[in-house]
């Protein structure tokens, strides 16, 4: 999970003015554009931001699909959102490892680069046993499999 830096993509698609500003941002708009250009950026450099995007269209499609409840909604939400964000710090601190260390090897720089991606491996491990323990239910059913106990009293009651 290395970020691609070199002369070619580091500020590809920015307009020049954007490249030479070191002071704070001094209204809404430029930083709303400066914030839509580091979601561009990092969709444009990270493989696995994109791979992540791609699976949360399904998954809302999925969702959907078995037409699920509000609250299961809001797990789902927060699942695939823990990713992205675990991602999007993933990448800022491989850029500024990478900025530090130019192209040396540090094992702290190591360190730093394996834990967050380590971190992005729990995010969607986490994502994973959600994502398992609100569809299991919908999946189910679509097969006729009855998984709640009252369910199932109330099958043989007929």
């Amino acid at each position: 999970m290395a970020s691609r830096d070199n002369e070619q993509t580091k500020l590809v698609g920015e307009p020049e003015a954007i490249k030479q500003q070191t002071t704070r941002n001094r209204n809404f708009f430029r930083a709303m554009r400066n914030s839509l250009n580091g979601i561009w950026l990092i969709l444009v450099r990270e493989r696995n931001m994109r791979i992540h995007i791609l699976l949360a269209f399904l998954i809302l499609v999925a969702g959907l699909h078995y037409g699920l409840y509000r609250s299961d909604w809001l797990w789902v939400t927060m699942a695939v959102f823990i990713v992205i964000f675990s991602e999007f710090l993933n990448t800022i601190i491989e850029a500024v490892v990478d900025l530090v260390v130019e192209k040396k090897y540090h094992p702290l720089a190591k360190l730093a680069k394996d834990v967050a991606a380590g971190a992005v491996l729990v995010a969607v491990g986490v994502e994973i046993i959600i994502l398992l323990l609100i569809f299991q239910p919908y999946v189910w059913r679509q097969f006729g499999i009855v998984t709640n106990f009252s369910d199932l009293l109330h099958h043989f009651q007929k």
